[in-house]
């Protein structure tokens, strides 16, 4: 092959590459600000330093941006998340450390449920996501199986939801330290782990 040749190509995939990514994180913050419904393709491309017609190019549709910033976030989202199993004073702060940063937009999102279809989609993934950080981070108390295990996975993602932090934050008016330690005792009153 052409040396000259397979450098433009390379440079080419790269450029394509890093335009992705803009648009990806211009996509993101724009949703971690705005409602879904108001966020606009012209917008996101403004702010990626792009044209709409090059986020429908590498993208196809709004609905299908959302689905691929999903995809693009997740496994900065699993390793954000990531202590160690057991430790529930980190579970929890890290938990709120990201629902500090993306609660509200996981809320406005859940409004749209059984509206939009794709959010159905994000939301479904999200959900088995928390569920799996929930079976990884309390590991050493779960049961081996069961209805018993269940149970306590369901209990620790309903003290762990959204919802939770949405209430004492922003209905209830809690601080951030009130928050956690609210969070942090629904879940060592569920999992009979003491506070380290």
């Amino acid at each position: 092959m052409n040396t000259a040749r397979h450098y433009r190509m390379t440079a080419r995939r790269a450029m394509v590459e890093q335009t992705r990514e803009r648009i990806l994180q211009a996509a993101y913050d724009a949703w971690l600000a705005e409602p879904y419904d108001q966020v606009t393709l012209d917008g996101v491309a403004r702010a990626a330093g792009t044209s709409r017609q090059t986020v429908l190019r590498h993208f196809g549709s709004k609905d299908e941006l959302a689905v691929a910033v999903v995809d693009w976030q997740l496994p900065h989202e699993e390793s954000a998340r990531r202590v160690e199993p057991g430790d529930v004073v980190a579970a929890v702060r890290h938990l709120v450390d990201r629902y500090e940063t993306m609660g509200d937009a996981n809320v406005r999102m859940l409004e749209l449920e059984g509206r939009v279809a794709p959010i159905d989609h994000l939301l479904v993934i999200a959900r088995d996501s928390h569920r799996k950080w929930i079976e990884a981070t309390f590991a050493p108390v779960l049961p081996g199986r069961g209805r018993r295990r269940d149970q306590l996975v369901l209990t620790l993602y309903a003290a762990t939801d959204v919802t939770v932090w949405k209430l004492l934050r922003r209905d209830l008016g809690r601080s951030r330290v009130q928050t956690e330690t609210i969070i942090r005792n629904l879940v060592e009153g569920a999992t009979g782990i003491p506070d380290r």
